[in-house]
């Protein structure tokens, strides 16, 4: 009897279960959780390997301090062993990296992380080109609004201009009107003051006619 076992996440250190097969994932390799991807493993592997990049370099460092000592008393030997311990220091280092190089180049050719981060790429392009369209529908619509308020604007300014024109054209024709008007009374003021020059001549005329009746009667009277 055989015991069937479920695969793991393939995140590091993550003892779940992958997700469920789906028709746009058949095989899934990591488990539901949001940062557990590949593009989530690389960056996982990756400072797994800086953090013992960085511990090898320490214990190096104190390697190297323990030994100073020791060194300088024996620096003909030291002279002697020196390249063959750096080599195998080397190749020890290597050793110890090469886990780390051959994890993080399987997930570089996998194909998909190389999905993930094809996916990743597409997205924010299509959200940058999301952007840019938005920007460039508001840039249009303010247009937009910008040519149809001048539309608004013009239309106005072209009927205030027919108003003042209109106006304008009204006060001209009021003052021809007042003109004419002030003309004739002119005239007939002239007219009128003629005919007073007339009537006080004729009242002259008429006081001289009776001055003269009055002395004609005056002689009449004193003859009689």
């Amino acid at each position: 009897m055989t015991v069937e076992t479920l695969p793991l996440c393939a995140y590091p250190e993550c003892t779940n279960h992958p997700e469920a097969p789906t028709p746009g994932n058949p095989e899934p390799r990591y488990c539901a959780h949001p940062d557990h991807n590949a593009l989530g493993a690389f960056r996982k592997f990756r400072a797994k390997r800086q953090q013992r990049k960085d511990e090898k370099r320490q214990a190096a460092e104190a390697k190297k301090a323990v030994g100073a000592a020791p060194a300088a008393d024996a620096l003909p030997a030291s002279d002697v062993s020196g390249p063959r311990a750096d080599l195998v220091s080397l190749i020890s280092r290597l050793s110890t990296d090469l886990p780390g190089y051959i994890e993080e180049l399987a997930l570089i050719t996998d194909s998909a992380a190389a999905e993930e981060r094809i996916r990743t790429v597409t997205q924010a392009s299509a959200q940058r080109t999301l952007d840019a369209e938005q920007r460039t529908a508001l840039a249009e619509e303010a247009a937009d609004m910008a040519v149809a308020q001048l539309d608004v604007a013009k239309h106005r300014f072209e009927e205030v201009a027919d108003k003042i024109r209109q106006e304008a054209a009204q006060q001209v024709a009021d003052v021809a009107f007042v003109r004419a008007e002030l003309e004739r009374y002119r005239e007939r003021v002239a007219q009128l003051e003629e005919r007073l020059d007339a009537v006080r001549e004729e009242a002259d005329a008429a006081r001289r006619e009776r001055s003269e009746l009055a002395q004609q009667a005056e002689q009449h009277r004193c003859g009689v």
